[in-house]
Order: structure tokens, then sequence, then C-alpha cells
């Protein structure tokens, strides 16, 4: 949730938290929510204008910039109506477990500085915020628009993701064919107890795709799938991914205090269990992620 305060002094400060259940939603999960089920998607916003908050990264926006036409228009209005419920986070998930092992909360661990002062300079048009401005300035449809003409570079954004990747897993199964025991000192399985949550999963995960690397061979947007399911599973309450992802997720060692994860025939699941969370929440607070950044104009 994005709140607005002016001081005395007449700067604004923005408080950018969560307080209720977190949840990621990737380009499929969003567009069956914007175009699909009615009744799901109204309950889905329900459970947002009851408390549950959207994690939205780089990673949303720029998948979401594929959207063409009435699909265009059909997630926009969607996203319109989260409004200001959504909290910016970083698409990469080694800044955030760089962050994490140098002893950063999981709100600063998480946070996109970056993505929230671009959107903001986008909105504002590079001048200096007023003091009477309204939460509505930050809602989430406007992003469509933002975006939309950097699409070109976006794509190459999302194919150097999976360069990255494949050569990085290529050469990190080339190490471990030449020593097993490599694997065990570079990705060692780390339990949940052992590191915090993005570092667990993300150690846990590239291990998983170098020993999957003879029986499955990564694909275009596979990059950034591997960004995203690190991000949700670290630092939300429910996620959904890619079958493939999920069941990656599934396997990751338990006990572990992930998100639960939902793939794409388990939307309406996943709406049951965030109004169940809420229903829970309303009796006891939940912990609450909050970062807070005073300016005076988009560049501050």
């Amino acid at each position: 949730m994005i709140e607005i305060k002016a001081q005395q002094n007449g700067k604004l400060d923005l408080f950018i938290s969560i307080t209720g259940p977190a949840v990621y939603l990737d380009n499929f999960a969003i567009k069956e929510l914007a175009k699909g089920n009615a009744l799901r998607r109204q309950r889905f916003i329900a459970a947002v204008k009851r408390g549950a908050e959207l994690l939205f990264s780089v990673a949303n926006a720029a998948e979401l910039t594929g959207f063409q036409g009435g699909s265009f228009l059909q997630v926009r209005e969607f996203l319109e109506e989260i409004g200001p419920r959504w909290f910016p986070v970083e698409l990469n998930p080694y800044e955030a477990v760089k962050r994490e092992l140098s002893g950063k909360r999981a709100d600063e661990s998480c946070f996109s500085d970056k993505f929230m002062r671009d959107y903001m300079r986008y909105r504002s048009g590079n001048k200096p915020l007023q003091q009477n401005i309204s939460v509505d300035f930050f809602r989430l449809g406007p992003i469509m628009d933002w975006l939309a003409p950097q699409r070109d570079s976006i794509a190459k954004g999302k194919a150097d993701l999976d360069a990255n990747l494949i050569r990085k897993i290529t050469e990190h199964r080339a190490q471990y064919d030449v020593d097993p025991q490599w694997l065990d000192r570079a990705f060692r399985m780390l339990t949940a107890d052992e590191a915090p949550r993005a570092t667990f999963v993300y150690n846990n995960l590239i291990r998983t795709l170098i020993l999957e690397t003879k029986s499955y061979r990564l694909k275009r947007n596979d990059g950034i799938d591997f960004c995203q399911a690190v991000i949700a599973c670290a630092f939300t309450s429910f996620a959904t991914l890619d079958k493939p992802w999920k069941r990656r997720m599934d396997n990751l060692p338990k006990p572990n205090k992930i998100a639960h994860i939902y793939y794409s025939q388990e939307l309406d699941l996943m709406v049951d269990d965030i109004h169940s969370a809420l229903d829970r929440l309303a009796l006891t607070r939940g912990i609450q992620l909050t970062t807070l950044i005073s300016q005076q104009s988009p560049d501050g």
C-alpha cells in the first residue's frame, strides 16, 4: 500500500508497506484474472480491498507489454482496480540475496527503489510532486502505458536474461561433470533455518537447475521465470508460477516458509486461500514490511 504524508517543511513522505497477505502474480495469472472468470476477478479485487497486497516487479511489467488491443485494455483495467495496493520489488534475485546476506531486513532486500522512482518520474512528467497529491497518483494501471513504447528494448532484456541463465547453468554443469563434489562446495543444499529466504530459494534453485540439465533444457522466458520464482517465493505468502517452476519450489527442502505456489489450474483455490488468510488476519496481525521514501521531487 502506498500512502502519502506531508511534513511541515513541504517534503512528502511516501510510506510503502505490506500489512496484509502478500501476493505475486506472474503473467499467466494476471491475464487469467483480468480476462477469465468474472466472479474470480471480483473476488480477487475484493481480497485486495480487504487488505491483500500485490508485489509487482519490472519482470511483471516487462511481460505485460506483450499484450495488444483488447487484451491490453482488459489487463490495464484489472491493474487499475488494484489501485495503490502494491509494493515494487526487485527483478534481480541476486541483488536481493546480496542485501539479505549484508543484514538487510526483508523489506530492504526486496524493495526496488529504482523502479519506484522511475515510475514516479514518469507519472509526474519529471516535475516535483505537489503536497495535495492523491494516492490515486500511484495506481498501477499507468504502468502499462509507461512501458508499452519500450516493447523492443524489454524483449531484448528478457532475451539477455535467458542467455545469462543458460550460460551460467551450462558452465556450472560442466564443472559438476568434471568434479561431482564441486556442487556441494558451490551450491550445497541449504535448509530453511540456515539462510534467509531469498538465499535459501536462490541457492537451492540453482542447484536444482544444474542437476536437471540432462533432462530439462532451459528455454525462452526461463530467465525471467527464474527471477520471478526467487522473489515471489521468498517475499510473499501466495504466488503463481508455471507448473515446472511450481514443481521445483515444491521440491525445496522442508520445512520452509516460502510462499504457497499455485499454477494455472489453481487460481480459484488461490483466491479462496487469500480470503481465508484475511479472515485469520482479522483476528491477529501479521508481519509488516515497510519502507519509506522521503523526497521533494521524483529525483529527490
